[in-house]
């Protein structure tokens, strides 16, 4: 397992609440789903039993299906949300239930009959024949599944089909899992498995509870003796307690951060205002924990106080600063727009204002980092640019000081 101090993660009620104290809106784990179907992602949600994790795969489809249901009545032309979610309780699977039973089929070739193996998909699977936008595939129970099962959930997962089945476009996974906290009878996620996921702890939480019953025809008489009688009777803490320890043994903390997990953060944070800042910090602690992602995220917010690219290539200015840190920074950024520059004319204005932004550095170190980016760059084909012909001088230092 891995420190927990290292891969502390928050945790999540099922709705978003407002912070009395902050007047902040805190979110909650729905609003991780909305992210992860915007990214593409999949979601796997820790909590204990009887909580609401597979309510909350619920309650999300169905906002869905009436948010669609509301673009279509003012004439946008859209699907409509799968209002049935694929429910698919692990533990109770052998493989064959996922991927299906051998037939055979006869296919004849030059005249001859030719007998060819295919799975027959299961029909509880979604089928994709273009009636929805999208939907939800629920795997619940998913630690408690047979190592068999996991093989099947992994390439569900990873390549978004099984056997002969293929997961129609717009459809979001969701796993669910009890820590084993509260079950030693569970199967250890694989490293490959776990971080095909982002992952969310989910906590009992009594404002979230009310507000949802209140609002779905909850009981009045149970509802007032929790409001007055003490909220804490909503969850039975202390026994829990008392069976798993105290609430941080139940939290996963397992992450194990990969190449894939700065790609997803990647797409986080390229979402836009529709999602505010707590909740792409928050998203990413599935993919990075609390402690990687506090750090990124004040790096961010430390860089943004740094030079601006366009003063290097549009304005022509030169580097303000040699510090390493925020060199990286706008070096980095000098790059990108380079790279992602569509017109070859505009695309060469940035490329020559950087190389005598560079000729004006100091530091000859950073001097061939720039240069030896630019001829690494594959967007510079030779009408852009020509490292001999406009940066001989540049190339020929860094050449000097391989030398050496």
């Amino acid at each position: 397992m891995s420190d927990i101090k290292t891969f502390a993660m928050p945790t999540f009620q099922i709705d978003t609440v407002l912070d009395v104290a902050t007047n902040e809106k805190i979110p909650g784990i729905k609003r991780m789903y909305e992210i992860a179907y915007r990214i593409k992602d999949s979601i796997m949600q820790w909590g204990g039993p009887g909580i609401g994790k597979s309510q909350a795969v619920q309650q999300w489809n169905a906002e869905k299906v009436k948010e669609c249901n509301e673009r279509i009545a003012k004439g946008e032309k859209v699907k409509p949300w799968n209002p049935v979610v694929c429910d698919v309780r692990l533990s109770m699977k052998e493989p064959v239930d996922l991927i299906g039973v051998p037939t055979i089929q006869i296919e004849t070739v030059d005249g001859k009959g030719k007998p060819t193996t295919v799975w027959a998909t299961p029909s509880m699977w979604p089928q994709d024949n273009g009636e929805f936008s999208g939907g939800v595939i629920h795997l619940d129970e998913m630690n408690q599944g047979q190592a068999a099962i996991l093989n099947a959930a992994f390439q569900l997962i990873q390549d978004r089909a099984l056997g002969e089945y293929k997961v129609p476009e717009g459809y979001l996974i969701i796993a669910s899992s009890n820590p084993p906290a509260f079950n030693n009878t569970v199967t250890e996620l694989s490293i490959p498995l776990s971080n095909r996921f982002s992952h969310f702890n989910i906590v009992a939480n009594f404002d979230s509870w009310f507000n949802h019953r209140l609002n779905h025809g909850g009981n009045v008489d149970v509802l007032t003796f929790l409001k007055t009688q003490g909220s804490n009777l909503l969850y039975d803490n202390d026994t829990m307690k008392k069976r798993i320890g105290d609430d941080a043994s139940a939290l996963f903390t397992d992450l194990v951060v990969t190449p894939r997990s700065w790609e997803v953060v990647e797409k986080v944070l390229s979402l836009g205002d529709e999602f505010t800042e707590l909740e792409k910090r928050l998203y990413c602690t599935g993919r990075l924990g609390s402690t990687l992602t506090s750090r990124l995220f004040n790096y961010i917010a430390d860089k943004a106080a740094y030079q601006d690219w366009h003063e290097i290539l549009v304005d022509g200015k030169p580097f303000k600063s040699e510090e390493q840190n925020v060199f990286w920074a706008v070096q980095i950024a000098c790059m990108s727009a380079i790279t992602n520059e569509k017109n070859d004319e505009t695309c060469r204005k940035y490329v020559l204002n950087l190389v005598n932004a560079t000729r004006k550095l100091k530091n000859p170190q950073l001097k061939g980092i720039n240069i030896a980016a630019l001829v690494r760059c594959t967007r510079l084909t030779g009408d852009v640019f020509s490292p001999l012909d406009d940066a001989g001088d540049l190339v020929n230092l860094v050449t000097v000081a391989l030398k050496h």
